[in-house]
């Protein structure tokens, strides 16, 4: 039998795209699949929606939760698949997904985090397929290279880091993946498209620089190098650099800005080394922060 995959829907006031959602995980056809809806009590269309495919859900919850990662804990807590994963209400699987996630799991026991590409469609329009970074492990403490929608593990390893931490509004996978980590977890990637993740102006990750920098700032500290105090450095290169324009192409940060930054850098360089100075990838909050374009 193939193994059983459980995948939850977070869900609130998302009715306009959730459909969307539902139906890329309907066009995989897996046969051994649970879907899990958690709405919060949503008051648009997203109920309408909802009814109308009941039947193809094995569980459907509408109450109010403590937002998005509280939603995911309660579905995967009346999960029984081998593996698991959570689609947003906006985002989409991509054909042939499903079918692929567990071929690599059942080819490869020792995997326990699979990780595939991911198109990204921006507020314009335009894409960009991210292909996954084989070295994510590797800098999952400085950055997070791993696309959340193409992402799927096994049910053991999730019970044995335990639930989404609730103290995050936008950084619950990447503190997730963190764990995942730490507790041994094998990760593979696989070039496979799985995934199209919808960018727009009002959903959390297209709008929400200043709190990704709070956010990142704790991720670092808790589980960056230099016993975290990289945190620190990045934060300071944010704040006093990438909001006055110091990193925009072409700069438009003042000369004397200018030239403080080039000498900070310069000494960060000495310092940390080169590859963990340019592993700096906040300047898009920046960018959301001063209301220009960011990708």
């Amino acid at each position: 039998m193939a193994l059983r995959i459980s995948i939850v829907i977070p869900n609130y006031n998302s009715g306009v795209v959730l459909e969307r959602a539902i139906r890329s995980l309907l066009a995989q056809d897996y046969p051994n699949l649970q879907l899990i809806m958690m709405d919060a009590a949503s008051t648009d269309e997203s109920r309408q929606t909802i009814e109308r495919y009941r039947d193809k859900f094995d569980v459907v919850v509408s109450e109010k939760d403590k937002g998005q990662a509280d939603a995911i804990n309660k579905g995967f807590a009346r999960a029984n698949g081998d593996i698991f994963g959570w689609l947003c209400a906006d985002d989409e699987l991509l054909p042939g997904a499903l079918k692929q996630v567990a071929e690599i799991f059942e080819r490869d026991p020792d995997a326990d985090v699979v990780t595939g590409a991911c198109e990204r469609q921006f507020a314009d329009g335009s894409r960009a397929v991210i292909p996954p970074n084989p070295r994510s492990w590797e800098i999952i403490g400085i950055q997070d290279p791993i696309e959340q929608s193409a992402t799927f593990w096994r049910a053991g390893l999730h019970r044995k880091v335990g639930e989404l931490t609730l103290e995050f509004h936008l950084a619950f996978d990447w503190d997730l993946w963190n764990r995942f980590k730490r507790a041994g977890g094998r990760l593979v990637t696989s070039d496979h498209l799985m995934s199209r993740y919808y960018f727009s102006e009002t959903n959390k990750t297209g709008s929400a620089g200043r709190t990704f920098t709070k956010e990142a700032f704790v991720i670092l500290r808790r589980y960056g190098p230099m016993s975290g105090l990289l945190a620190y450095l990045y934060r300071f290169l944010y704040r006093h650099f990438d909001l006055h324009g110091c990193y925009d192409q072409p700069p438009t940060c003042t000369p004397g800005r200018s030239r403080w930054f080039v000498w900070t850098l310069r000494t960060m360089k000495v310092l940390i080394g080169q590859e963990r100075l340019y592993q700096y990838n906040w300047h898009f909050a920046s960018l959301q922060e001063r209301g220009l374009k960011w990708w």
